[in-house]
């Protein structure tokens, strides 16, 4: 495989690293990775299934924004963070769609990525087929259920029941929406178990497993 830097310009001329990994072959479907405001695509909940993508043979291209270090990022409200995001994410998806002919998409976003997913994929229309992976979705963040509401793509959640994100009524309307959902006990904002590393290792395991099988599930 080879991987290359990608440039993207974000709000107010701000550079978005971006990180493109390419199969050594043509690859006809690209998966694009959106982070959380502090978990990196280098951290397991995106690690894993950046690699499940890459051994079925997407490329992938990571957009790697690091809103924490941004200062004037962190003082906004959230209704102009969720804004600046949004912008973000249309930029970098702009580019994205620019890599290479294409034929299928695949959006995975971890917490905040998927306000930034919330903000892309109702929209656009060369996305209307694409596969959306919403990883621990940020419920309570403004403009992300109302965004999943207003995507009819295919969608899979993963959220842990010890999530301070997890209602039972936002996993009742991702349900009644058609979306699989895949609910891990006792697991948090990390999908971790505090304190047990081994069932913590087991639940990643469970939760790439639940993501092949539905990868392979007939469309």
């Amino acid at each position: 495989m080879r991987q290359e830097k990608v440039d993207i310009r974000g709000r107010n001329g701000h550079p978005i690293a971006g990180t493109l990994i390419r199969q050594d072959g043509p690859a006809s479907r690209l998966a694009v990775f959106f982070p959380g405001l502090t978990y990196r695509t280098t951290m397991p909940v995106l690690y894993y299934p950046r690699q499940l993508l890459l051994a079925r043979g997407y490329d992938v291209l990571s957009v790697d924004y690091t809103y924490d270090r941004i200062p004037e990022f962190m003082v906004l409200d959230e209704e102009e963070k969720v804004a600046w995001i949004g912008a973000d994410a249309r930029e970098a998806m702009s580019v994205a769609l620019a890599l290479g002919d294409y034929g299928h998409f695949t959006l995975v976003g971890k917490s905040l990525g998927t306000a930034a997913m919330a903000a892309v994929a109702p929209d656009e229309p060369r996305l209307a087929s694409a596969d959306l992976i919403w990883l621990t979705p940020g419920f309570k963040t403004r403009g992300v259920l109302e965004g999943m509401a207003r995507s009819p793509q295919r969608s899979i959640v993963v959220l842990g029941t010890a999530d301070p994100h997890y209602e039972e009524s936002y996993i009742a309307a991702a349900r009644t929406r058609g979306s699989t959902v895949v609910l891990m006990p006792n697991l948090d904002h990390g999908l971790e178990s505090p304190g047990d590393l081994a069932g913590s290792l087991m639940a990643m395991r469970e939760i790439i497993e639940h993501l092949s099988t539905w990868l392979d599930a007939p469309r």
